[in-house]
């Protein structure tokens, strides 16, 4: 008897959804099971896509897709309690056709890459919150839901990064987590006019800013980073919490959002903004709590399920990288039914196409960051430093000017940062990059 389905994609986000296209277009009777009532319902995320690895597969895709704004400026900086630094990068090349990304909000993205699945000739059912992965000794043959097994060659595991059907199997025997690799991650989403965002943010008509903040406001010990994005008619803002941080500090995240939120850098460009939608999300690994592997007989697991959410410290990224998997998981599957079976050697490949397309390389590359990004001295003193600094510099006291050298030798006493701790912030930074 043969199986249901060449392949069972699990999670209808920017991996899955991306592997069922691509699956469809090259012939395999795919399945792709998505836990919530519509795609994109249950996803928390959105901010900026980049749309490289979307076009192999939708070439259109910037001009059909419900994209927000197209993206023209990144800005990063410090907040403390009464200040903020901050740098700008405006790229004429990124105000230039065809536009390279775009602020998203997954809902919408979802739903239409779902439906892109379903042209393409995948079979989508939603409301499928799939119990465990149908596992035939070390084999992984489909899945089983409500007692009854959907069967195929290969399943993609995509359903997000607290996978379920992995955890507690070979594929994630138990959860690979350091003190500092669990996050709590909060937005909100904020209705204003879209005369009023390009007025704030200097924008024009469909252009879009992004911005990420290191959280120096918060009491001392409690490490987040805050973000705040344009989209057509309304802003995403949100904090990325270390839940670790919070512990036996007698805070409590929504203090910490409105925190936020009040912050003068943030609060003048949310005046007059009505809040639309909130919602909170436990995010657990990411690179640090990869699977013990990619793939292996029957199975291979892309997208946030496989870790794949990066962040130098300055730019987080993890569509992209979703996309990219899913694809390469897909296009796996497909050479696998060609040479005549999917064998764990087979898929094996994939772990080889995650290597040529960069993938692996980039988090090997930048997982000592981890040790960067979660450094306390990042939430207090390197803030308070950036501010000081600059106040003495730019403030005019009717008194001599002094060398900055100086200033920021006072600056970095006010900051409490001893010349030791910078060499080793400096080392690891370095080391991370």
């Amino acid at each position: 008897m043969g199986d249901d389905f060449d392949v069972i994609v699990v999670g209808a986000g920017m991996a899955g959804t991306s592997a069922a296209i691509r699956l469809a277009q090259g012939g395999a009777n795919v399945l792709l099971l998505e836990r919530g009532a519509e795609a994109g319902s249950k996803n928390l995320s959105g901010g900026v896509l980049w749309g490289n690895d979307l076009a192999r597969i939708l070439p259109n895709w910037a001009t059909e897709m419900p994209v927000e704004r197209h993206l023209v400026r990144k800005r990063f900086g410090f907040l403390t309690a009464d200040s903020a630094v901050s740098f700008d990068f405006d790229d004429g090349a990124w105000r230039a056709r065809p536009y390279v990304a775009h602020t998203v909000l997954r809902a919408r993205t979802d739903a239409w890459l779902t439906k892109k699945a379903e042209e393409a000739g995948a079979t989508v059912v939603t409301s499928v919150p799939v119990e465990r992965l149908n596992w035939e000794g070390t084999r992984v043959h489909g899945v089983v839901q409500g007692g009854e097994k959907m069967t195929a060659p290969v399943t993609i595991l995509a359903d997000g990064t607290n996978s379920r059907l992995a955890l507690g199997t070979p594929i994630r025997p138990e959860p690979r987590l350091s003190g500092e690799s669990t996050e709590l991650g909060i937005k909100e989403v904020y209705r204003l006019d879209a005369g009023r965002i390009e007025e704030r943010f200097s924008v024009g008509p469909g252009e879009g800013h992004a911005e990420e903040w290191v959280a120096g406001l918060f009491p001392p010990g409690v490490m987040g980073g805050g973000f705040l994005y344009t989209n057509q008619d309304t802003l995403s803002v949100g904090l990325i919490l270390s839940i670790p941080s919070l512990f036996g500090r007698g805070v409590y995240s929504h203090d910490l959002i409105e925190q936020f939120r009040q912050h003068p850098a943030i609060a003048a460009r949310l005046k007059g903004a009505e809040l639309v939608e909130y919602g909170a999300k436990l995010i657990t690994g990411g690179w640090a709590g990869r699977p013990s592997a990619f793939s292996g007989d029957g199975w291979m697991v892309a997208g946030d399920a496989a870790g794949f959410v990066f962040s130098n410290g300055i730019v987080i990224q993890g569509m992209n990288y979703a996309v990219r998997s899913g694809l390469e998981a897909a296009e796996t599957a497909l050479a696998a039914r060609s040479a005549g079976g999917a064998t764990a050697a087979r898929l094996a490949e994939y772990e080889q196409r995650l290597e040529r397309t960069g993938i692996l390389g980039d988090f090997r590359g930048f997982e000592a960051m981890d040790r960067v990004k979660w450094n306390p001295r990042i939430y207090t003193a390197y803030p308070k430093f950036a501010a000081e600094l600059f106040r003495a510099m730019m403030t005019e006291r009717g008194a001599p000017k002094e060398h900055l050298y100086r200033l920021a030798r006072r600056a970095q006493v006010a900051a409490g940062l001893s010349m030791r701790s910078l060499a080793k912030d400096g080392f690891d930074l370095v080391r991370g990059l």
